[in-house]
């Protein structure tokens, strides 16, 4: 039996289907890629105004630290572990989230650009302790100094200048001016990120040289800087010692058991500080963030922030 032939009416109506099928196929991918970029687009917008948000909350937190550290310096004249400031924030619910802040005592640290002052032979003596404990060559000071002296000549031994830094393979050149984060340590020739480890609990980088390490607040590290031949099992004690009982006076300090007869510079030590950071970190939504404000107590009624970072000074 012949198969009967189909008409062009009965083609039209298979194509005319096809089509149709395709159109609706095409219709339907639209839809669900506008609706996915939707909704991506929300969730971006949703995130971005739940990070201005934990910002503001950052900043709160920042403005509630200075007010602190305003309230602290009208009470008392000396700075230690025992004082409001030195007492963290929890956690404080707050809407779609929490935040919370903390506030160090940057003086309780050596300020690594008390190298940028050429009289201070104190602060290089002090360095070249901290090198020594840690089993470090002394004579690297002279690659730090050179790094923020603003000449060009090296010092010997074991200094360095920009030629010595456009010879490697990433060339660049020597800063020639105060550091603003003690991780330019791992730019400075002998340095590496082991040994900047070991440093960094010692060391700070504030905007001006000169200033003093807090022996109240200070670390183990850097109190074997200042005392000379404090050793690391005394130094954690006297840490301990100063935080239950703070000094008033740097005389106490010099008469401490752990103390006495060692030798100390008194020019380069303190019991106040001026130089802090507060700490935050807020949580909104999907949001999680943090804030470090270096900050600069002058008067109570002048405390005012230096810098702001959220990947950490």
């Amino acid at each position: 039996m012949r198969r009967r032939p189909q008409t062009r009416q009965g083609w039209q109506r298979g194509l005319a289907l096809i089509l149709a099928m395709l159109v609706m196929s095409l219709a339907t991918m639209m839809a669900v890629s506008l609706s996915s970029n939707q909704q991506f687009f929300f969730r971006r917008t949703e995130n971005v105004l739940y990070h201005e948000q934990a910002y503001q909350y950052l900043l709160g937190a920042e403005d509630w630290g200075k007010q602190v550290l305003a309230r602290d310096l009208g009470a008392n004249k000396t700075d230690s572990l025992k004082d409001d400031w030195a007492v963290k924030l929890p956690p404080i619910p707050v809407e779609g989230g929490a935040v919370a802040g903390s506030i160090e005592d940057m003086q309780g640290r050596f300020n690594i650009n008390n190298l940028a002052d050429p009289k201070n032979k104190a602060a290089v003596d002090a360095f070249r302790e901290l090198l020594t404990i840690n089993n470090m060559s002394p004579d690297l000071v002279n690659a730090v100094l050179d790094w923020i002296d603003a000449d060009q000549n090296a010092r010997f031994p074991d200094g360095a200048e920009d030629v010595d830094y456009m010879q490697g393979e990433r060339a660049y050149r020597a800063a020639n001016e105060m550091m603003s984060s003690v991780s330019e340590l791992l730019y400075i020739k002998g340095f590496n990120y082991q040994m900047y480890s070991a440093l960094a609990p010692a060391l700070t980088a504030l905007p001006t040289a000169g200033t003093q390490v807090n022996v109240n607040t200070a670390t183990p590290l850097t109190l074997r800087m200042i005392v000379k031949g404090l050793s690391e099992q005394d130094a954690e004690k006297l840490t301990k010692d100063l935080a239950e009982h703070p000094v008033t006076d740097i005389k106490d300090f010099l008469n401490n058991s752990l103390v006495s007869g060692k030798p100390v510079d008194t020019t380069g030590i303190a019991v106040s500080s001026s130089y802090f950071m507060i700490h935050s970190y807020a949580h909104i939504g999907r949001a999680k963030a943090n804030l470090d404000s270096l900050i600069y107590r002058a008067t109570a009624n002048n405390v005012k922030t230096l810098q702001r970072s959220q990947g950490g000074v």
